[in-house]
């Protein structure tokens, strides 16, 4: 059976490596302004992962298409991908010093079998409170954070920004590996997938 990706991340692609030995990647693109500040963050994290399987799942209607969204969320306000420097800028220096929740939304789905499972992770990071407007600055001319939700990554420079973390790692660099594991084994047992499914930590 056909494994599809639906994520143009190349975090996530590096990541599902270690569930797959082989996938295709076919990015899905949608509005993700349609994130509102109200209702369980979760399931908006779950609603926007759908979407993005959704889109590749009607193309590929044999395929297990894999969906993911991770939005951050502090003080009940949600952080997604900055516009633009500026606005990166700004989200870092609102979260400096702050406890936020990033939350992975992930959805399985194949038409034809008529498979949707969708879940979700959620890992605590408290930001550093004594990091200088002149860092955060050269942060985000740096661009690594300009596609991620709360404009920072934690696998490369941005993680000497971040004091603790409480929670799965991956969830923060791009999708929860294990619950992804769990999703795709309870998949694979419920309707006799033909997947070859590995877990390499």
């Amino acid at each position: 059976m056909e494994i599809i990706l639906a994520s143009a991340s190349p975090r996530r692609k590096e990541l599902l490596k270690k569930l797959f030995k082989e996938f295709q990647v076919v990015p899905a693109h949608i509005d993700e302004n349609i994130v509102t500040n109200k209702g369980d963050i979760s399931k908006i994290a779950e609603v926007l992962a759908l979407k993005k399987a959704e889109i590749i799942a009607k193309k590929y209607p044999e395929a297990l298409v894999i969906g993911a969204d991770t939005v951050v969320e502090m003080g009940g306000v949600i952080y997604g991908k900055p516009q633009d420097n500026d606005e990166a800028v700004k989200i870092l220096k609102e979260l400096r010093g702050t406890v936020q929740k990033v939350i992975t939304g992930l959805a399985l789905l194949c038409t034809e079998k008529d498979i949707c499972l969708v879940d979700s992770e959620i890992t605590y990071v408290k930001m550093r409170d004594d990091i200088s407007d002149e860092e955060i600055e050269t942060y985000v001319k740096s661009g690594e954070g300009k596609d991620k939700a709360g404009s920072y990554a934690v696998q490369e420079k941005g993680d000497k920004f971040i004091e603790w973390m409480k929670g799965d790692y991956y969830n923060v660099v791009g999708f929860p590996v294990k619950k992804l594991y769990a999703l795709l084994q309870k998949a694979k047992d419920r309707w006799n997938l033909e997947i070859d499914l590995i877990y390499n930590k």
